[in-house]
């Protein structure tokens, strides 16, 4: 914590610039408070740690959630410096007592209100959540920046991010979702977006990195970035990886429906795990929940047969409510929903040339073309990559 206040209201910003036998001669002299529960913290002025206040006892102290390490501190004063620097309008640690609230930053600007919250540790989703539904009430946004220690890349393109991750995702677009990180270490921001999910926990995306003065606040809010297709060469190979090993730790009951209609997991058709826009908010791996369609609706059809948008979303909702299916809590994607996914993905054959719009009803689809199962797994990774092309040359028309 690096603000207090002493028993007269006087506030004590350990952002400014102190000498420590000043800050002796207030906390000797008067008792120092915790701005939000009011009750006494001690200050903390060692040399191998920031110079900050802590609770004595935190028992009573609805807003210290979690112990700040060094690295949440320095963060916080390195993007509290870089708010200033811009001329924006910023208090550290601001205490909102309508709801009962401390964020990291407040941020006044333009005539709205942000609060900017750093975030290093993991904490409760339902903490970060109520906090998140507290802000958006009294008309604030919030802004979630991740600590970069956080940011767990296993190449220059995919990431590993868990469902915790995800509840930080901000949006300037109805259906495009970035992440901000910031590392006190090495001073820079990071901008993840196009979040294009392989597994629960794998996606890949695109991720640019800026130095604080090459980037500004207005930017920050509103980073404007347009959804990319995944690069075909990585799509590809984590395709192959999951064909050739993955599969095996499918669970149980997608095996079941998969291999008891005839069809192993690892040859699914090649139309089955291709990347769409709104697929983030299926937690369930693309190649399965995109190949039970296949399974279920589109190879069981005969060509020229009519198969409805409505008849698959109905029966998709009800995989998910048997837990067959999982989703992602995604709040700040608004104007959107799962169902989007499906749609996209209908989309996706409409390109490939599997299905196409049924002129007396929009949300119908007639199949227009047979699938290829492939005989073995070679046989599918080339089917993959003439799809994955495909897909490509007519999203780039």
């Amino acid at each position: 914590m690096l603000l207090a206040i002493t028993e007269a209201g006087r506030t004590i910003s350990l952002v400014e610039k102190w000498e420590k036998q000043e800050l002796l001669n207030i906390t000797e002299n008067e008792r120092i408070l915790c701005p939000a529960c009011k009750e006494k913290v001690q200050l903390k002025t060692g040399n191998k740690r920031i110079w900050h206040f802590a609770h004595i006892s935190k028992k009573n102290c609805e807003t210290q959630l979690e112990n700040e390490s060094e690295y949440h501190l320095k963060g916080k004063i390195q993007l509290f410096d870089w708010l200033r620097n811009q001329g924006i309008n910023v208090e550290m640690e601001k205490y909102l007592p309508k709801i009962k609230q401390r964020s990291d930053l407040f941020v006044t600007w333009k005539d709205q209100h942000y609060a900017l919250e750093f975030q290093c540790s993991t904490i409760e989703s339902t903490v970060l959540l109520k906090r998140t539904k507290a802000y958006l009430r009294e008309n604030i946004t919030p802004i979630w920046i991740l600590g970069g220690n956080r940011l767990k890349r296993s190449s220059e393109n995919i990431l590993k991010l868990t469902a915790f991750d995800l509840l930080m995702t901000n949006s300037s677009h109805s259906k495009t979702l970035t992440l901000i990180y910031y590392c006190p270490a090495t001073r820079q921001f990071s901008i993840v977006s196009s979040l294009t999910p392989f597994s629960p926990i794998n996606f890949l995306a695109s991720v640019d990195f800026f130095l604080p003065t090459r980037i500004c606040f207005s930017k920050i809010i509103n980073t404007g970035r347009v959804y990319k297709i995944p690069s075909d060469p990585i799509w590809l190979s984590m395709k192959r990886r999951w064909r050739t090993n993955s599969y095996l730790f499918a669970d149980d009951s997608f095996k079941r429906i998969f291999y008891g209609n005839g069809l192993p997991l690892s040859l699914v058709p090649s139309e089955a795990g291709i990347p769409v826009e709104s697929m983030i908010w299926i937690r369930t791996e693309p190649i399965i929940w995109q190949g039970w369609i296949l399974l279920k609706f589109i190879i069981p059809l005969k060509v020229g047969a009519v198969l409805s948008f409505q008849e698959i979303f109905q029966s998709f909702k009800a995989k998910v409510q048997q837990g067959f299916f999982a989703l992602r809590q995604l709040p700040f994607l608004n104007d959107s929903h799962y169902s989007f996914a499906i749609m996209d993905y209908l989309q996706q054959l409409e390109k490939l040339g599997v299905i196409e719009r049924d002129f007396r009803e929009r949300s119908s689809f007639r199949k227009i073309a047979e699938l290829t199962v492939p005989k073995n797994v070679e046989e599918a990774c080339r089917l993959d990559k003439m799809v994955l092309m495909k897909l490509y040359k007519k999203s780039n028309i």
